[in-house]
């Protein structure tokens, strides 16, 4: 460890006052707490810890520790939590940590750790709470781990696990968060994970995952806030439950096989702020295949809407212009919407970037883009538009990329400008 912590540990002070030190209150002389997280700290954690034998908890996260954690620190018979995030941890996790039988909290993410999970941890019966998630930790999900029916939070995200999700996991009742997102997993999303119906995230997403979503998610998921399962294989429909859903905040399906309309009633999701739905295969035709878009203007803390790169076709609903004023996002590139910019756009004063590129829309620029303030990206390339470009365009001060290439408009100099290459 750091060189300066142990010039604060000396014997100037009894070492119950040491920093991050702390003793209990009855026996001062034993040691129960080590805090030492965020002190810029380096070298290996050191294996006599394990000396401190009444240690309940150890927290030496955000610090630079390199090295193994050491199969000694098993031998500590109190300790509930272990937090050693934010590190360069090399090795593998050792098998022994589930000889400390009260333990409630693991937490080694962000490092280097390698190797498979413990499939000892299952055994443990108060722990609540594991995350493993952005390490290098290879195999696959312990079936083993649906036995630890105390967790409500896993998240093993950002690791190249393999194979599929076990079934078993839809065991953990009260788990809360599922983050199985960024690894190499495949096959199709067990039906029992739909009935973890305590579950407030789930999030799927960066893997290669079949099926589709259930019709009655609203019912089966009755407190589900993130639901983020973009970049896989999942196909079919929305489901019409989707709406249903109250508690929804972020939604995250972009980068599938979805296909048919967009549920017509998401502005029923009054906690709603992110919503992706970009590079699917979903349909609007007539009108009415436009609901979603009108009642979207009922989510008053919507931030972003992302459907770009779908089916999208029709005439561009003049709603567009009564999203809330909160909206900060909003692209629908790569489809075939037709018609013309609503005069309304202006009302999006928050907008910070409109992407409406390579469509079939005409017409001129309204006049009102000028209201848009806090605009950085404005691309309407590759449509039919005409006219005059606006001058207040060239007033957005916050304006820093501006595509308006392949168009009709008159008397401006048309440069071949990229956009794939700013865009997922």
């Amino acid at each position: 460890m750091d060189s300066d912590l142990f010039a604060m540990w000396n014997d100037s002070l009894p070492f119950f006052r040491w920093q991050g030190v702390v003793c209990g209150h009855r026996h001062p002389e034993r040691v129960v707490s080590l805090n030492l997280k965020s002190l810029d700290l380096v070298g290996t954690i050191p294996p006599h810890l394990a000396n401190l034998t009444f240690l309940r908890t150890i927290d030496l996260s955000s610090n630079h520790f390199h090295g193994p954690i050491h199969q000694e620190l098993s031998r500590l018979p109190h300790l509930q939590y272990i937090e050693l995030s934010h590190n360069s941890l090399s090795g593998i996790i050792p098998s022994e940590l589930s000889h400390c039988l009260g333990l409630q909290a693991i937490k080694l993410s962000y490092n280097m750790l390698g190797g498979y999970i413990p499939s000892g941890f299952g055994s443990l019966p108060s722990l609540y709470y594991i995350n493993l998630m952005n390490n290098s930790i290879t195999g696959q999900i312990p079936v083993s781990l649906s036995n630890a029916t105390s967790l409500k939070y896993l998240g093993l995200s950002g690791n190249p696990l393999s194979r599929g999700i076990p079934a078993s996991l839809g065991k953990l009742f009260v788990l809360k968060f599922l983050g199985l997102g960024a690894n190499n997993l495949e096959g199709s999303i067990p039906p029992s994970i739909w009935n973890l119906s305590s579950l407030v995230t789930l999030f799927l997403s960066f893997n290669q995952l079949q099926g589709s979503l259930p019709k009655d998610l609203d019912q089966a998921l009755p407190h589900i806030e993130f639901l983020i399962v973009n970049t896989n294989k999942m196909h079919g429909s929305l489901p019409i439950s989707l709406s249903n859903a109250s508690q929804l905040s972020h939604i995250e399906l972009s980068d599938n096989n979805f296909s048919g309309r967009i549920p017509p009633n998401l502005g029923s999701l009054r906690h709603l702020y992110f919503l992706t739905l970009f590079n699917n295969q979903l349909e609007a035709r007539k009108p009415i295949d436009w609901s979603f878009l009108t009642s979207l203007s009922n989510c008053t803390i919507l931030e972003t809407l992302e459907i770009h790169k779908n089916n999208l076709g029709g005439l561009l609903p003049k709603s567009i212009a009564n999203i809330s004023t909160t909206l900060q996002v909003l692209t629908m590139y790569n489809n075939s919407i037709e018609g013309s910019i609503p005069p309304g756009i202006g009302n999006l004063v928050n907008l910070m970037v409109l992407s409406l590129g390579n469509n079939f829309l005409s017409g001129s620029i309204p006049a009102s883009i000028k209201l848009l303030k806090n605009l950085n990206i404005l691309e309407l390339s590759s449509n039919n538009f005409s006219g005059e470009i606006p001058s207040t365009v060239g007033k957005l001060s916050q304006l820093n990329q501006l595509y308006l290439d392949f168009n009709s408009f008159s008397e401006v100099s048309q440069p071949t400008l990229a956009i794939e290459s700013l865009w997922h």
